[in-house]
């Protein structure tokens, strides 16, 4: 069924089911859409019943036997497509609207050889199709991954970087302590000094080692994070908060004189974890 033929078939059914009630119209639209122009298409020769001049064949036929699906999860869809085993380039075409008549809000994505797509779209719900062309001339008629809206979920916070995560806390200790060489930070679980803490992410626990910090700037607050290998010191809220940072907590340095520092926290440089 050419394309001019399978649009005009569908403005036909979206004409009739806007005259029918509100609560009857999508039934209708999958019906016809669905049951009528989509198997009128899978039955004709090549998928061109009506083209004028009869199914095209060999070079300018399109591609048979594609087929695709949806997934959505953590606010993004995937899309992956099936192509079969042949070494000619395909050119697939995916289009996704909120609903199943595809009459509005619909986005057609770049045409792509690939044979996996992913769209960012936290909270959102759509129903996608795709068609498929070896010369992006002559295309497949539209199949659908469902007739039903795919949801892409929300964003996980797992997924967000180390220092932006909702509904994040942790079990840590973290106190300074005076020593013959100076001032260290002790970090660690509620257990003591050499248990490991809980970290918690959402609905994710994660166990952080216990460290002891040298090298540190008196007189001053200093911010623990960790850096996914070991614990840095940063002079500020902002600076424990980057993205490649988890913050542990807050602890202020006394006076005593420094000594066998490996590096200077107070300029969020890396100190030995020990």
């Amino acid at each position: 069924m050419s394309a001019p033929v399978q649009s005009n078939l569908r403005a036909l059914v979206e004409s009739v089911a806007r005259v029918l009630p509100a609560s009857a119209r999508d039934d209708f639209r999958n019906l016809m859409n669905q049951g009528v122009v989509d198997n009128l298409t899978a039955l004709s020769p090549g998928g061109n019943l009506l083209q004028p001049g009869g199914a095209q064949s060999g070079s300018s036929a399109p591609p048979e036997g594609v087929t695709h699906t949806v997934a959505g999860a953590n606010g993004t869809y995937t899309v992956q497509i099936n192509s079969g085993t042949g070494t000619r380039p395909i050119y697939h075409e995916i289009s996704y609207a909120p609903t199943v008549s595809f009459t509005q809000g619909v986005t057609t994505l770049p045409v792509t050889t690939g044979s996996s797509v992913s769209i960012p779209a936290p909270g959102n719900s759509a129903v996608f199709r795709l068609r498929s062309s070896y010369d992006q001339k002559t295309w497949s008629s539209y199949q659908m991954a469902s007739t039903q809206p795919v949801s892409a979920g929300l964003v996980e916070s797992s997924a967000i970087s180390a220092g932006g995560a909702f509904n994040q806390t942790n079990y840590a200790v973290v106190s300074s302590s005076s020593t013959g060489a100076g001032d260290v930070v002790n970090i660690h679980g509620t257990g003591g000094q050499f248990s490991s803490y809980t970290a918690v992410k959402g609905g994710v626990q994660s166990l952080r080692p216990s460290a002891t910090l040298f090298g540190l700037v008196q007189q001053s607050k200093q911010f623990v994070a960790w850096d996914g290998s070991q614990y840095q010191l940063q002079p500020n809220l902002a600076s424990a908060l980057a993205d490649h940072l988890e913050p542990v907590g807050l602890v202020t340095v006394g006076s005593a004189t420094p000594g066998g520092g490996t590096a200077t926290g107070g300029n969020g440089g890396r100190l030995t974890a020990v």
